[in-house]
């Protein structure tokens, strides 16, 4: 099954990344040194909150919607300070007959600091379509769907560091696929905005 975008929709991501190229040409154009205030090594954790926009396609139906991205964990390994592997849980919520919903995942993925403060990143892996964990009553009557594969792309930026301790700010786009039952795919696109909170 093929994501038909709607105009709308199409409008909304082409906005997103002209955000984007104006956010790198900013960082980009910086020419002050920033000096390091520590290194980073070793392993790392670290937590992310957000917002931005879910696009969802069901059969023929279209769903695009405000969505919040909690608690987005990673935790991995630097191989230096310039690369790092690790599991990351990417994800947005969504609404559905009342009730809150998550579509996230669960990948491998590499970060790369292109400079000191300004980093991309690239995972891929399973798609986790199911409830609210505190929306759960009964786990056995829960809609609890997966799917292959999942992919996550991003970039982010330190906008303050002190020590083994650093904030960023993110863009994050994660896409995925859930099978659902009698072989219907639900498809998804999130775009979103992160605070992020790192310890390495």
């Amino acid at each position: 099954m093929k994501l038909c975008l709607s105009t709308k929709n199409q409008e909304m991501r082409n906005l997103l990344f002209i955000i984007l190229i104006c956010f790198a040409n900013s960082l980009t154009a910086q020419t002050i040194a920033e000096k390091p205030t520590g290194e980073r090594k070793g392993f790392i954790f670290g937590l992310g909150i957000g917002a931005g926009v879910l696009t969802l396609q069901t059969h023929d139906t279209t769903q695009i919607g405000f969505s919040t991205s909690l608690p987005n964990i990673k935790i991995g390994y630097l191989l230096n300070k310039k690369i790092a592997f690790f599991a990351l849980l990417p994800g947005a919520t969504y609404q559905q007959a009342g009730k809150t919903r998550g579509f996230e995942g669960i990948q491998l993925a590499c970060q790369y600091w292109i400079k000191e403060k300004w980093w991309l990143m690239g995972g891929t892996g399973l798609t986790f379509d199911a409830p609210a964990f505190y929306t759960v009553k009964d786990p056995k009557t829960a809609e609890f769907y997966t799917g292959f594969p999942s992919y996550s792309f991003a970039t982010g930026y330190e906008c303050w560091r002190k020590g083994r301790f650093a904030i960023d700010i993110q863009y994050r786009i994660f896409m995925g696929k859930s099978n659902l039952l009698n072989n219907v795919e639900r498809l998804g696109i999130s775009n979103m905005f992160i605070f992020g909170f790192n310890w390495y």
